[in-house]
């Protein structure tokens, strides 16, 4: 099959799991001679790649893979006449949906596949079966493949091995010696503190005034103590809570605990690790750090002291839209008390330096912002505004025209060059060198067309939806005060903001003042 010698082209590069393995017993970087494969296919063609697409992250989905989706966006944008890759199956071997999705940007494209082995032409009835088909086995290979490492996984775990990367607080993984696999060996230092929690937590200790604690309690004693947690700077309840329920800790091996579970949201596949009440536990190899009596006192304990949670909807307009400026996290909402008589809005992280303030100040604070926002934003938007959008408008269209030009010049040198090749005045490594340099000119011409495009798409858009934004917050704030659901005017403050970030450095009270003393920065939503 001939390919257009002065044609736009790809190329992909990306490592399979028996790669990686192959690179481990010394046969090399993988993508480099895989990349040496690739240019002498395309001297051997005497065609030119415009851009390389090296993945260098293992996704089994092309969400996960960020350079193979650049490359199918370049695709619809750019239509490329290939895409040369050293197997089909280096495109797509997650399931049938991304498979579909490959096949369906190069079809319509026109972008053929280009391998050692075969081109494809997708637009080719017997070309698109026969690739599909590859794809095809290819999934059920992958799927033979994870079948036979997961059965691996669980009958090494089945003898007690340690199959995970990353080990518990208190022990290091290491090699089992004149065997496969690997096992746990305690840390002294770390396997001590692990003894401490789970004392501190059933009979209590002199640390902790030698009365039984909860989890949080046990994560300031620590962090006064200076113990450095495993992550983080300081001992959150939620590290102490997975100690004293691990059993690991007695030499036992917990397998399916939270297995990974996929559902669609939105069209969107998305992943989560619920826990799981069907899971095996297996006695482990290593030695146990805490006997068996302590961890069943300790998950007595847990069971007496259990609360079933609950949730009554949303009583805090402001969840969600308030974020610390000092650690980022987002601040919640305390209930009014016996000892503090209004809601205050504080910061959940331990140890930040911003105070609480009030709930009705932030509020009162934010509709005055809000409504003062309002009304520079119409000013904004008076007939100065829109002429210098119009203004910025003539300025994208003439840049673009200017890039076009620039594409249909570099697209007539390359025909040129083609012709000179073809009667000889170019050597065929004179014509790569200058295809090169000229498929980049015309790749660098598209690439600017396009983002001035998508300027000049957003400026008259942006021209346009002026006065709906302006009604849409003025009809926010006009009914925000008639409002008496929580949910209801949380949601209604979501319309029109983004985020608030709160800062407040220094401590106010009722008495001394200070309370009103912090600062709101508001992202809108437009």
């Amino acid at each position: 099959m001939e390919l257009k010698k002065d044609g736009l082209y790809f190329a992909y590069l990306r490592k399979s799991r028996e790669d990686r393995d192959a690179e481990q017993h010394g046969e090399g970087e993988t993508l480099e001679r895989h990349r040496k494969i690739l240019c002498d296919m395309a001297s051997r063609y005497g065609i030119t790649v415009a851009t390389w697409y090296k993945e260098v992250v293992s996704g089994e989905t092309i969400a996960a893979r960020p350079e193979m989706l650049k490359m199918l966006e370049a695709i619809e944008d750019m239509r490329p006449d290939g895409v040369l890759v050293v197997e089909l199956e280096r495109l797509a071997r997650g399931d049938t949906r991304d498979q579909g999705l490959i096949m369906e940007t190069f079809k319509y494209s026109g972008t053929r596949i280009i391998t050692p082995m075969k081109i494809y032409n997708p637009n080719d009835e017997f070309d698109e079966e026969y690739a599909e088909f590859g794809l095809f086995m290819s999934r059920r290979e992958y799927k033979t493949i994870n079948r036979r490492l997961q059965r691996g996984r669980k009958s090494s775990i089945s003898e007690g091995k340690w199959i995970g990367n990353k080990s518990p607080y208190g022990y290091e993984r290491v090699k089992i010696p004149n065997d496969k696999g690997f096992t746990l060996q305690a840390i002294p230092e770390e396997a001590a503190v692990v003894r401490l929690i789970y004392n501190m937590y059933v009979h209590g200790t002199p640390e902790s005034g030698n009365i039984p604690v909860g989890t949080a309690t046990i994560g300031h004693i620590l962090d006064d103590m200076g113990v450095k947690p495993p992550n983080g700077s300081y001992w959150p309840a939620c590290t102490v809570r997975r100690i004293v329920e691990n059993p690991v800790y007695i030499g036992k091996l917990q397998h399916g605990y939270r297995p990974q579970q996929k559902r669609t949201v939105n069209g969107k596949i998305t992943t989560s690790r619920p826990i799981s009440k069907e899971y095996q536990i297996y006695n482990g190899l290593h030695t146990p750090i805490i006997d068996q009596e302590l961890f069943d006192l300790a998950g007595q304990k847990r069971k007496e002291s259990y609360r079933k949670p609950f949730f009554h909807g949303i009583k805090n307009p402001l969840a969600g839209l308030i974020y610390c400026t000092e650690c980022g996290k987002s601040m919640y909402r305390r209930p009014a008390s016996p000892t503090c008589r209004d809601d205050m809005i504080m910061c959940a992280t331990r140890g930040c330096k911003t105070s609480a303030s009030y709930y009705y100040l932030i509020e009162d604070r934010l509709l005055q912002a809000l409504n003062q926002w309002l009304d520079e934003y119409r000013v904004q938007i008076e007939d100065t505004s829109l002429e210098l959008n119009r203004a910025q408008l003539e300025r994208y269209k003439t840049q673009l025209a200017s890039a076009q030009e620039a594409e249909t010049t570099a697209q007539k040198q390359l025909e040129k060059a083609m012709d000179l090749l073809e009667k000889e005045v170019y050597s065929i490594e004179m014509f790569q060198q200058r295809a090169t340099a000229l498929n980049e000119k015309i790749a660098l011409a598209r690439r600017e067309a396009k983002e001035l495009s998508e300027k000049i798409r957003k400026l008259e858009k942006l021209t346009a939806d002026k006065q709906t934004v302006i009604a849409r917050w003025e009809h926010v704030l006009e009914e925000y005060p008639n409002v008496d659901s929580p949910v209801v005017k949380n949601t209604m403050l979501k319309e029109i903001i983004e985020r608030v970030e709160y800062s407040k450095p220094y401590k106010g009270n009722r008495k001394s003042g200070g309370m009103d003393k912090f600062t709101l920065k508001i992202f809108p939503r437009l």
